[in-house]
């Protein structure tokens, strides 16, 4: 793509990935790529510079729609002004009330130490921990039962200072994260206040820009005071599932502009005041997402830079392995708290799930790791073991935090946050 031709667009790339091999499974021969591979797989080729994008062989009806649909969330998150962070007038960010400078929204973070411990320790330069919890899909009540004994056990032994609940991560429909934060609160009988900073994922993919507000200042009032904008994946396609459709009025960047630019400083999207007093602004702490090894790493930074000069407080990123992929982030360290991303394994048979993940990149040292066990419960211990290894190092290089994922077991990232506090 860096060829002259291609740059001035006189000559456009096309790419007709297939499915991958066959592999014997079961008494079947299949190709393991399934839509949402394809998904990721047509999103990370338009960033490289694709202007076309299809399939070749097993590539089947279901996959180009869900290529479609990753495509569309991308064509989102670059729907940016092309005069750069500062939106132009009459757009989200500037609605002709006159646009707030950045170093004005930041010099509020004085009142917003009083969100919770997280934003307190963000603030003053202390590290500051968050664990992530994975939404439920259904209804059983074990389902919620097991995450707020998670959060019980957390708070009572001091281990995090905040709990970040996804949003539809991986665009499957799972409860609320906002939903999810009341039930907690009721299943923990918390009727005076939180004894936790909680951080709901916030994602355009399902809201109109109305909506986007209304869940915003819906937050204000139930005290939820931290917010992850994250652009989100497209709706998840399955053969029993019915079509779902994507909305993304607003990406990432825009969501933290209207936020820190606006409803934190007294206005709504439209510019009209939230009450008659600046005590009516909504003092949101804001938060952003980083991908360490994003195929186009000068977009991502790109954006990165977008995020920050629209307001963002901290960067979580997704999960590094080692340190070669956080260099990327070290030229804005200085200008935002960074936390990086610890994802617990917990099999080789995940390590290696993890592997095949467009964007992601486990060093051979890991996989090696994880295969030098035959027994699941010492595969499960070298993935605990690699997890604090890498905590601990960020602690000791001097990170803003953590940010410490385990989708496939709680119990694992307790245990990782007991050792982290040893």
């Amino acid at each position: 793509k860096e060829a002259p031709a291609v740059a001035a667009g006189d000559i456009l790339l096309s790419a007709m990935p297939n499915a991958g091999g066959f592999e014997r499974i079961g008494h079947r021969f299949l190709a393991r790529a399934n839509p949402e591979y394809m998904g990721t797989l047509a999103r990370q080729l338009g960033d490289s510079g694709a202007s076309l994008v299809g399939g070749c062989c097993e590539v089947h009806p279901e996959h180009i729609r869900e290529m479609s649909a990753y495509l569309k969330s991308r064509t989102s998150s670059l729907e940016q002004d092309s005069a750069g962070p500062a939106a132009r007038p009459g757009t989200l960010g500037n609605t002709g009330t006159g646009s707030v400078p950045v170093a004005a929204i930041r010099d509020k973070s004085d009142s917003r130490r009083a969100n919770g411990e997280f934003s307190r320790k963000l603030f003053e330069g202390e590290f500051a921990i968050s664990v992530e919890v994975v939404a439920p899909l259904g209804a059983e009540s074990k389902a919620l039962d097991l995450r707020a004994t998670m959060v019980s056990q957390v708070v009572e032994e001091g281990l995090a200072d905040a709990v970040d609940i996804t949003d539809g991560s991986r665009g499957m429909p799972l409860v609320p994260p906002g939903d999810l934060i009341e039930l907690i609160r009721q299943k923990l009988e918390w009727r005076y206040g939180d004894r936790i900073e909680f951080i709901p994922h916030f994602t355009g993919r399902d809201l109109s820009t109305l909506a986007v507000q209304s869940r915003l200042m819906g937050y204000h009032w139930r005290g939820i005071k931290n917010v992850l904008f994250i652009t989100g994946d497209p709706p998840k396609m399955s053969p029993t599932y019915p079509r779902s459709t994507a909305v993304f009025d607003m990406n990432s960047v825009q969501m933290i502009r209207a936020t820190a630019s606006q409803l934190n400083q007294g206005r709504d999207f439209g510019g009209n005041p939230l009450g008659s007093e600046f005590a009516s602004s909504a003092g949101f702490t804001v938060g952003t997402g980083f991908e360490p090894e994003a195929i186009n790493m000068p977009r991502e930074l790109d954006r990165l830079r977008a995020k920050i000069d629209a307001g963002a407080d901290y960067v979580m990123t997704q999960p590094a392995f080692d340190n070669s992929p956080l260099s990327t982030i070290e030229p804005v360290r200085n200008l935002i708290p960074v936390l990086p991303g610890v994802l617990v394994l917990r099999s080789a048979d995940h390590a290696k799930r993890i592997a095949q993940v467009p964007g992601m990149n486990l060093p051979a040292g890991v996989l090696d790791e994880m295969d030098r066990f035959s027994e699941p419960a010492d595969q499960a211990k070298a993935g605990l073991d690699l997890a604090v290894t890498r905590a601990r190092a960020y602690k000791s290089e001097g990170w803003a935090g953590l940010y410490l994922m385990s989708p496939a077991s709680m119990g694992a990232a307790v245990s990782v946050l007991k050792a982290l506090a040893e």
